[in-house]
């Protein structure tokens, strides 16, 4: 890696105050409470490319798929009992963890000339696929024997959390954008490109689709697309005319009418919008947003991108909390690590496509401050040993590793991109990644201490008693994450040897 130089760091410092000149939140950064000179950074201290034990990010991701091909699908995340009727959201993460570390890998692979490699990359993401395959084709089972729950457009819970269910599709969507790349050559794709996008895209239209009242309320009611023609009058769902108001609200403004503002939402709606995008944005019959006649797009862009980046600004602008962290929801006003850690990781994750597209400068500024304005706020309640509290800003607290790994991955994304200080984040985030992977991840490669399943709360006491778990995919995503974002520095490096 080439060390920034002092002055860069001195500059960085002195500066960073200034990031958010321009936005409509004055508060300030919170001072770095880093090294008093940042000379005392060394090499070592920032290096992202070489790690010892569990730490080095070809051999962890490698374990890490491994273990989530052989673990049963989760309950909500938790590994430790009874799994559900359908995929939840969270291995829906480890899945798109999973594809983006072999991703990686293959083209590290590649680089390298190592077809040994490749060929094990190759044959686990064989693997992922094949699980994907035998739940979309009823192979794959829960409970007594059941088939899993593969329609989950119109599934009930309580009319309100249908965001959690709609990432389903973005599976399907992510294989669609990389099955025709000959760099995956030799692996069997149980479907044809079209089947995959065409089920990927169901969830991404009807995430926006403005359906009157009848028509939800038809579609709540109706077996045969609500619950796959499984009988279960008790879960039918009678839409009150208040909530489709809500719904329509929102609507109106070119928003998911799934828009909830929870901060897990923010992550769980762009990653399927954007998703989609990857897979259609070379097919220009998707720019026009001829779904949604309410709303005219003001520019010629896809329209799944178009809808990503409307609904990252409005979660930006109304659950934003002090000092560049965000609450949970508007009406639980807490600093949870995981809530954050969505954020942190979906604004790089959005950046990294709209950073060059000139119809959208002032969402790409604005994304950049907000998520510089984080990071430094991030990294000023970094706890001695590398990882962040359950509640960001209480750092006594138990600490709580899904998040404390998001952030990690926020920080080696940053470092990539040229976004943040290569010393400063990196020492940080080689911190962070060490001590999760060196202490908390066990010897199945099952990461312990992450928080179970939450939602929102207005009280500490509500966070701080959350129980704690070992295995849940909350965390293996986000373990991937950082694996497939180190490779891709690593990769970075042998791109620029080459070169010279």
């Amino acid at each position: 890696m080439i060390m920034t130089s002092n002055m860069t760091i001195l500059s960085t410092l002195a500066g960073i105050g200034l990031l958010m000149s321009g936005c409509s939140n004055e508060l300030e950064l919170p001072t770095y409470t880093g090294p008093k000179n940042p000379v005392e950074i060394s090499p070592e201290d920032s290096d992202l490319l070489h790690f010892e034990r569990r730490a080095e990010p070809l051999s962890c991701g490698r374990n890490l798929v491994k273990r989530f091909i052989e673990v049963p699908n989760s309950n909500w995340g938790r590994t430790d009992r009874s799994s559900s009727s359908f995929v939840t959201y969270p291995d829906v993460c480890e899945w798109l963890g999973a594809f983006w570390f072999l991703e990686a890998a293959i083209d590290n692979a590649i680089l390298t000339a190592d077809d040994a490699a490749r060929k094990e990359a190759i044959s686990l993401m064989q693997g992922i696929v094949d699980r994907y395959d035998n739940v979309i084709t009823g192979k794959t089972m829960f409970g007594s024997g059941t088939p899993l729950y593969t329609g989950l457009l119109w599934r009930y819970d309580s009319g309100e959390n249908r965001v959690d269910y709609y990432i389903w599709g973005a599976i399907s969507l992510h294989i669609a954008s990389i099955m025709d790349n000959p760099k995956y050559s030799g692996i069997s794709w149980p479907q044809t490109r079209e089947e995959y996008l065409d089920f990927g895209l169901q969830y991404a239209e009807a995430q926006f689709h403005p359906y009157t009242y009848e028509e939800f309320k038809a579609r709540f009611k109706d077996p045969a697309s609500y619950d796959m023609g499984r009988v279960d009058p008790g879960k039918k769902y009678d839409l009150p005319q208040e909530k489709y108001n809500s719904w329509k609200s929102y609507l109106d403004k070119g928003y998911s009418w799934q828009t909830r503002l929870w901060i897990d939402d923010m992550f769980m709606i762009t990653s399927l919008q954007m998703q989609a995008y990857q897979a259609t944005k070379d097919n220009a019959s998707y720019n026009a947003e001829v779904t949604y006649p309410g709303y005219t797009k003001s520019n010629d862009q896809n329209r799944f991108l178009d809808r990503a980046v409307r609904e990252m600004k409005l979660y930006i602008e109304e659950i934003q909390g002090e000092g560049g962290l965000y609450w949970h929801s508007p009406s639980a006003k807490q600093f949870w690590a995981r809530g954050n850690g969505w954020m942190a990781v979906g604004m790089p994750l959005m950046l990294q496509l709209i950073e060059d597209i000139p119809d959208y400068a002032e969402e790409a500024a604005l994304l950049k401050d907000e998520y510089k304005r984080m990071m430094a706020a991030l990294l000023n309640y970094q706890q001695p040993g590398g990882c962040w509290a359950q509640l960001i800003n209480y750092p006594t607290m138990w600490t709580e590793t899904s998040g404390s790994a998001m952030f990690a991955y926020a920080f080696m994304t940053g470092v990539k991109n040229g976004w943040l200080d290569a010393d400063i984040y990196g020492s940080a985030a080689r911190k962070a990644w060490s001590t999760l992977a060196n202490t908390y991840l066990d010897e199945n490669y099952d990461l312990r201490e992450v928080c179970a399943g939450t939602g929102t709360g207005s009280t500490v006491g509500h966070y701080e008693s959350r129980e704690r778990t070992t295995g849940d995919t909350h965390g293996q995503a986000a373990m991937l994450w950082c694996a497939s974002a180190l490779m891709e520095i690593a990769n970075d490096a042998l791109a620029d040897k080459k070169e010279k």
